[in-house]
């Protein structure tokens, strides 16, 4: 057997079923931080493109995409790979500490690599 899980990777394993369902919520957690990007990303487009009564002509499309706040939404993209990370190291860590051998091996590396 062999647990993988981004580039940890550990062969000769057999992850016990906590571990397996801990392996679980970490996709999971990856797959609502990356639903939630893409989410973050499209904002300005709606706010710039489908919003009539802002902007009617392409000059006004041309001030609204200078005015936009770009700095907020480049903080609001930023803040989602921490968030996601210290997510993925708290399952990681607290199966790093209930788990021993090869599984722990695992999880630690996870934890690393999630920090």
């Amino acid at each position: 057997m062999m647990a993988k899980l981004g580039y940890c990777e550990i062969n000769g394993i057999n992850l016990s079923r906590r571990s397996r369902k801990a392996v679980s919520d970490v996709k999971e957690i990856m797959r609502n931080g990356n639903i939630f990007s893409t989410a973050v990303s499209t904002i300005p487009l709606f706010q710039i493109f489908a919003s009539p009564s802002i902007t009617t002509t392409v000059v006004e499309t041309g001030i609204t995409i200078r005015e936009y706040h770009w700095d907020l939404f480049a903080r609001a993209m930023n803040s989602a790979a921490p968030i996601v990370r210290n997510q993925i190291f708290k399952v990681a860590y607290e199966q790093e500490i209930f788990t021993y051998g090869k599984e722990r091996e695992f999880w630690r590396c996870v934890s690393e690599a999630s920090k």
